[in-house]
């Protein structure tokens, strides 16, 4: 399928702008758009509100896809977010994409309160609610749906996203567990190819010992998560590579670290292992996620 991406782009960015002012945010967004990638996503965990901020960057570009990666259905409800996407897709004349996940059981549960249960379940009656909504807002003739990604690192989630969704957004993954993934949702018998996006952190860091020290600065979070830690296993990692501060092969496997042209060699292995659209995680050397470098070196 030549347009598998649906409208993403091949190479796009991923950025959590906590670190950032807004002023600064914003012009940072403007500058990811002019180096030509084709979508800008932000998270969803403690900082920024992720629809009011895009609704802000909106506001200061005007061709670059916006999405979300990934909301929490324990965030808001499904007509809350309903209402939401629809708003930043008119708002940003169809450049919008929403991303949605069932987060983690500490995010869920001892941060908001909820009762964290049956996540399947949850994200496919959420996926109905969502569809079902009422929104009375107006829509200029002709507005596409806005696309619907499904945070998925298992075969049942993959499988709903496909059937339920436009497709998947899965998160530290291997190249050889990417191509897993693609025949997934492939077998899943969606009317339409389901999209495969993914995010790839990358270090702009020749010498290894740095750039791994920037990578684990970056995974330190995650390695203590269950849904992570089930989905490596079922990559070949066990304890002994997420143990803090995780093993080098993990390490390696999950973030890119290199000049440009070894970035642009692992983005490639991402898009031939079958994924759609690759989201650049640019990572600073204390592993926070907005650093300009990075993407200058591989906007071309």
């Amino acid at each position: 399928m030549a347009n598998g991406d649906r409208g993403l782009g091949r190479i796009g960015v991923w950025s959590d702008f906590d670190t950032l002012p807004i002023e600064e945010a914003l012009i940072y967004a403007a500058r990811v758009e002019t180096l030509g990638f084709g979508t800008l996503w932000v998270p969803d965990v403690v900082g920024r509100e992720p629809f009011t901020l895009l609704g802000l960057l909106a506001g200061a570009t005007s061709s670059i896809g916006l999405g979300t990666s990934i909301v929490s259905i324990w965030g808001r409800d499904a007509q809350a977010t309903r209402m939401a996407t629809l708003t930043l897709q008119e708002a940003t004349g169809g450049r919008f994409t929403l991303g949605l996940g069932v987060s983690h059981l500490h995010l869920a549960q001892k941060l908001r309160g909820h009762t964290y249960e049956r996540p399947l379940t949850r994200m496919r009656e959420y996926l109905a609610v969502y569809r079902s909504a009422i929104y009375k807002g107006p829509m200029p003739p002709g507005m596409p749906e806005p696309l619907v990604l499904v945070a998925a690192l298992r075969e049942r989630m993959l499988t709903l996203a496909a059937t339920d969704a436009d497709g998947a957004f899965p998160y530290l993954v291997t190249s050889e567990r990417l191509a897993w993934a693609r025949g997934v949702l492939d077998a899943a018998g969606a009317s339409e190819r389901p999209i495969l996006a993914v995010s790839l952190p990358c270090v702009l860091e020749t010498d290894r010992d740095a750039a791994r020290a920037t990578a684990r600065a970056y995974l330190a979070d995650y390695l203590r998560t269950p849904n992570y830690r089930a989905a490596w296993a079922e990559q070949g990692f066990d304890e002994a590579d997420w143990d803090k501060p995780g093993s080098d092969r993990l390490v390696d496997a999950m973030v890119a670290w290199g000049d440009a042209d070894t970035l642009r060699g692992r983005l490639g292995e991402v898009l031939a292992a079958g994924a759609d659209h690759v989201a650049i995680v640019p990572l600073t050397p204390s592993g926070d996620t907005v650093h300009l470098p990075v993407l200058e070196a591989l906007a071309s």
